[in-house]
């Protein structure tokens, strides 16, 4: 099935991307080094800010918890990102509007399987995106927080990798070990970092500007400085990502993601049984 969605609809939008010069959507990754940091609250602020401003989201939402994006808004789903790539559920059956403009994909038992991922499957994988990803601007991508601080290959896919820090000792100590983490391991060189429950913006720029020195000095790495939410968390990042964030490059391969690439011989293919890891080349 998705084979054909491949052919039918994945070349067609880059040929009109490439025909009109339109971008791909910006990709997100909200990540952060632990829980009740504010994340998903100030993902989906933002997220209804863009749609008032009239632009296309889509959030994946890799929490199964009772306080998710798809909670938030009210709304339950059925089917995960896996059930389409297995074959079995069209992207109109995984995706849901959840509000005008918005819509969301539970992405939790994918998060949670981590997949491997042959040649096949990569093929497949990324026409699913680019089919997940269409009339949107932006991707939005709840991290769950995983042991021992792993991020899920969906998200270090994720052109942009924000990082969310609350203004606590030990959150922003947790937000450097990731940072470090994605640094050493999966060469990461560049990060956007949002301050939550800060007391001021003073408070919030201190923080970020003690987070930059320490991993420009020690890591070798930029942060960039998307914005700050104080207590109570009534503001969005918007603006930000309209302005702030590098531009997302054209059209490539997985959309607005980085591709997925299969390795030769490893599993099988995600239409039929699957495997037990899924990596991403980053």
């Amino acid at each position: 099935m998705l084979e054909r969605l491949h052919h039918a609809a994945g070349d067609q939008a880059a040929g009109l991307r490439r025909l009109f010069g339109v971008r791909a959507p910006q990709v997100i990754a909200f990540v952060s080094g632990r829980d009740a940091c504010g994340r998903t609250t100030l993902l989906v602020q933002t997220a209804a800010a863009l749609a008032h401003a009239g632009h296309g989201v889509v959030i994946i939402d890799e929490n199964s918890g009772p306080d998710n994006v798809l909670s938030t808004f009210g709304v339950k789903s059925r089917y995960d990102l896996i059930d389409m790539l297995r074959g079995g559920r069209s992207v109109q059956q995984i995706m849901q509007p959840v509000a005008p403009m918005v819509r969301a994909v539970a992405a939790s038992r994918f998060a949670d399987e981590l997949l491997h991922v042959d040649a096949a499957s990569a093929e497949y994988l990324n026409a699913g995106l680019r089919q997940v990803q269409q009339g949107a601007s932006f991707v939005m991508i709840d991290c769950a927080a995983r042991q021992g601080g792993h991020i899920s290959p969906l998200a270090l896919a994720a052109r942009h990798v924000a990082v969310v820090v609350a203004a606590q000792s030990s959150a922003i100590t947790h937000a450097y070990a990731l940072i470090k983490r994605l640094a050493r391991e999966r060469g990461r060189d560049r990060f956007q970092v949002v301050v939550t429950r800060a007391r001021s913006d003073a408070e919030a720029q201190a923080i970020f500007d003690n987070l930059r020195r320490t991993a420009r000095e020690h890591l070798g790495v930029r942060l960039d400085y998307l914005g700050g939410s104080r207590v109570p968390m009534t503001d969005h990042l918007a603006d930000a990502l309209q302005s702030r964030l590098p531009p997302g490059g054209e059209e490539i391969d997985g959309g607005g993601f980085l591709p997925f690439e299969g390795r030769p011989g490893v599993g099988r293919s995600l239409s039929g049984h699957v495997p037990k890891r899924l990596e991403s080349v980053v």
